[in-house]
């Protein structure tokens, strides 16, 4: 396989975490987070956990109105940005809404952390989940057993979003829980990476099971540019990461995809979208380049301080379901 680029785990800056972690008695994180890492609780919510390598990991489980019916629902998991956290990503990307108005459960977990702020360990980058070698992609095996063994969901249709750090680990995820994601939906994410110190490039498995991609890459990046490469902003000492091509030719490799690119100017979304098809069971692999956007969830919240202003053309969210409902697994 061709080399794999590296990148710094996110902080996530278009999440308006670690510039708000800053100031006098963490005033600013109280008001970001609320006063737990799941925030304030709606109708229809509940905050659970599962004990996993010695630790009680918190996920939050929305439930759509009607829920549960004479149905099997799909399941969307939303995995927030590093430094991030379960409550701060419900606030952020309209997920919950879109749960409400399409109708799936939606589950934000936490990642792992000694404070609010959480990260994913995907081998490399920063942080607590990285340092202590956390398991998260078994920990993301052993909650979707217990979510299907508590609810109502349709295997078929199980899917995952997330930003930055927690785009990332949707590969890994996709990658090394065989015959679970049908479709995954990384927001500024990659594929691999490599930290400073690390001899070899990581990134995940080869899948052994077809799942279909669509990827949000922001054109004015400069944490994760979409052309790779050495990063222009980080925390910490820079590092190369891998382009949205190389990412995307990761997935149209392992889905056996048709490799001629179908590429077209979606000018009302103000993107650049990247289509590969023909691949097993149906998959495709889809790229978006959105050209007014850095680091952030298109669509979403303004962010704070010197987070990235998410685009106000493209909708992410509507944009990722509708491709989830297009690529049930089969």
């Amino acid at each position: 396989m061709q080399r794999m680029l590296g990148v710094v785990l996110l902080v996530g800056l278009s999440l308006g975490t670690a510039a708000e972690a800053q100031g006098p008695g963490g005033g600013r994180l109280r008001d970001l987070f609320g006063k737990t890492m799941t925030g304030q609780l709606r109708a229809g919510e509940t905050r659970e956990t599962l004990e996993w390598g010695g630790e009680q990991r918190e996920y939050v489980v929305h439930r759509p109105p009607g829920f549960p019916g004479n149905r099997r629902w799909p399941l969307v998991l939303l995995f927030h940005g590093g430094t991030g956290n379960a409550g701060q990503a419900l606030e952020s990307y309209g997920m919950r809404e879109a749960a409400d108005r399409h109708g799936f459960v939606l589950v934000a977990p936490n990642g792992t952390g000694r404070t609010v702020l959480r990260v994913w360990n995907v081998q490399f980058g920063f942080g607590y989940a990285m340092q202590n070698q956390v398991d998260d992609v078994g920990f993301v095996r052993e909650l979707v057993k217990r979510l299907e063994a508590r609810y109502p969901l349709d295997a078929r249709r199980v899917f995952a979003t997330g930003i930055s750090n927690g785009g990332i680990l949707c590969h890994f995820l996709a990658a090394g829980i065989p015959s679970t994601f049908a479709a995954i939906a990384p927001v500024v994410g990659t594929v691999g990476g490599k930290a400073p110190g690390q001899a070899d490039w990581q990134y995940p498995p080869s899948p052994s099971s077809p799942v279909a991609v669509i990827a949000f890459n922001g054109a004015k990046d400069d944490h994760i540019p979409v052309e790779g490469g050495r990063q222009r902003a980080s925390f910490g000492e820079p590092v190369e990461v891998m382009s949205g091509l190389e990412t995307s030719r990761f997935w149209v490799h392992a889905d056996g995809c048709d490799p001629t690119p179908h590429t077209s100017e979606d000018e009302p979304h103000g993107s650049t979208v990247t289509r590969y098809t023909g691949g097993r069971a149906g998959t495709e692999v889809e790229l978006w380049v959105v050209h007014d956007q850095g680091h952030a969830w298109p669509g979403g919240k303004a962010p704070r301080l010197k987070a990235d202003p998410p685009s106000t053309l493209l909708d992410a969210t509507e944009t990722m379901w509708a491709f989830f409902e297009r690529h049930p697994r089969r």
